[in-house]
């Protein structure tokens, strides 16, 4: 809890009790400069500066372990003499006891390079140069194995100034004096850290007792003047508060009474605003807006939730009726449209037929439209013929069939229902445009019934997926075109009927022409065979008439 929550009569208590506490802090941080400082020095002392020595120890056996491999390979061939004695011993237990007293502080260092680095200077030695040692100490063990030319032969370079075995004494040396150097260092910077904290406890000491006495002036200060500026402050916002205003400027809060007073004017202020801001937004039609009452008991906040929930019900329920009227007088636009399209052609079923797609294409802003109708001048094969097509405001003269069951189209009249899609395939259909060919969003084929017969499929493509009342308009439309079509068609086939019966009744009247004349010219013919038998009939009774006479 901070000062500024308490209650008033404890403010001044907790003045005094934190000067108490800073000088309980100054005892504690004196205390634990001085402990921090025994520890490096304990540090330095029992780990860092017996580490140093034993490097020292180790540099200065593997150096002495030079020469004494030298001497064992050029000077010394009798055996067991001092220098000998001195490297078996070192191989033995001078090394390994110093190694292991290094390798158990080394758990204590706190730089792990130095650690890695102690145990690759083991490592060398143990797995790399002892042994080369060891190697030499056995060939050459006995005075007979001085007199061997070809072991003295084998061993002398190893030993030489470039040899192996100097060479990795050499590294070796090189990395104890880097790990020599680096635990020096080591020590020379915990000496500065401790010479560094108790610089830092002298100079902490010193600021310590000014910043208690400045803290203590500072607490006084507070406790009196804090009590009358913030009454002052609550007194003023309450007093514009009262005339209408709504003050910017935000009081102290905190938990004594002065600061709950504060918490509660700005909650107050703040909701003032949140509902001058939200009676605007109400005015303005967003109902969108949200309004959070103070509490559940907050009476105003809910009222005005409430006339925001009726306001909003009572715009929803406008909208709906408006576009309900606009979706009825753009249907109703349409059927009239439609009906005097259908009065004006009811001759021709081609002309029908693509003023009706195209200006259904446009009434509905779709994209591609077409017609089939079905064809059933031969009952034992009936088939869809496409009279019609319209796409961006050209006619598409393409004669296309299609068989009953083929296709979305021959579905749809073999099922007699609409088809909608929104899913289209993406070979089925394309739009073209000046910008290229793209599938429509949705397809909508209509079959064109009427009197429970289907006289053809309307089918219409859009890059917009349809409504609901368009998809019902073009069903309701669909029943007129049908019957449309099927007067046009009987309108057609009674033509068709006339001009049948017009042409026979010719062509009787042409064959009467041709019988009279025929019975003219076989009555003349009978006449003049009549005149001619009467003339034969003449002449043969007048020769009967000279042979009887002769």
């Amino acid at each position: 809890m901070s000062f500024k929550n308490l209650k008033i009569a404890f403010k001044i208590i907790l003045g005094f009790g934190v000067i108490v506490l800073a000088v309980i802090v100054f005892a504690f941080t004196i205390s634990n400069s001085l402990s921090k400082s025994r520890a490096i020095n304990k540090e330095v002392n029992q780990i860092y500066a017996p580490s140093v020595e034993l490097i020292r120890s180790l540099y200065s056996q593997i150096s002495d372990s030079r020469m004494l491999i030298k001497s064992w390979v050029h000077i010394d061939k009798i055996a067991d003499t001092p220098d000998k004695i001195k490297l078996k011993g070192l191989h033995d237990t001078e090394y390994q006891s110093v190694m292991d007293s290094l390798l158990y502080l080394s758990t204590f260092w706190s730089d792990d390079t130095s650690k890695a680095m102690l145990q690759a200077i083991n490592t060398t030695i143990v797995d790399t140069l002892f042994p080369k040692h060891k190697y030499i100490m056995g060939q050459l063990n006995t005075f007979v194995s001085y007199e061997d030319p070809f072991i003295v032969f084998e061993v002398t370079p190893m030993v030489e100034e470039n040899g192996e075995i100097m060479e990795i004494t050499r590294v070796t040396l090189e990395r104890i004096t880097g790990l020599l150097t680096e635990q020096e260092y080591i020590i020379a910077s915990k000496r500065e850290e401790s010479d560094d904290s108790f610089g830092r406890l002298k100079n902490f000491v010193f600021i310590m007792l000014l910043g208690q006495i400045l803290f203590a002036a500072i607490i006084a200060t507070f406790v009196i003047f804090s009590l009358s500026k913030p009454i002052n402050a609550t007194k003023n916002m309450l007093l514009s508060i009262s005339k209408g205003i709504l003050p910017e400027d935000k009081l102290r809060e905190g938990d004594d009474e002065i600061g709950q007073m504060a918490k509660a004017l700005h909650a107050v202020v703040i909701s003032l605003r949140d509902v001058s801001k939200f009676a605007i937004e109400i005015g303005k039609g967003n109902f969108s807006t949200e309004f959070k009452p103070l509490s559940d008991e907050d009476v105003l906040g809910y009222s005005l939730i409430e006339m925001k929930n009726e306001l909003h019900k009572a715009k929803q329920e406008e909208e709906i009726r408006a576009e309900e009227n606009r979706q009825r007088t753009w249907s109703s636009q349409g059927v009239a449209l439609f009906s005097d399209i259908l009065r004006k052609n009811d001759e021709n079923i081609n002309d029908l037929t693509f003023d009706i797609i195209s200006n259904m294409v446009q009434y509905t802003n779709s994209n591609q439209g077409g017609i089939f109708i079905l064809n059933d001048n031969d009952p034992d094969n009936l088939f869809l013929e496409m009279t019609a097509c319209y796409a961006f405001d050209r006619q598409k003269f393409i004669k296309r069939k299609i068989e009953i069951g083929e296709g979305l189209v021959g579905r749809c009249y073999q099922e007699q229902e609409k088809i909608f899609l929104t899913d289209i395939p993406a070979d089925y259909i394309k739009i073209s445009s000046g910008l290229g060919e793209d599938s429509p969003k949705c397809l909508l084929l209509v079959p064109l019934a009427y009197n429970d017969n289907i006289f053809g499929i309307m089918e219409i493509a859009s890059f917009n997926v349809y409504q609901e009342f368009e998809i019902e308009f073009m069903e309701r439309i669909g029943e007129t075109i049908a019957a449309t079509i099927s007067s046009v068609k009987a309108n057609i086939q009674t033509q068709t009927l006339l001009e049948q019966s017009q042409q026979q009744a010719e062509e009787m009247s042409a064959q009467e022409e041709e019988m009279r004349q025929n019975m003219e010219e076989l009555r003349a013919t009978q006449e003049q065979s009549a005149r001619r038998e009467q003339e034969l009939m003449r002449e043969v009774e007048t020769l009967r008439k000279q042979l009887e006479k002769a």
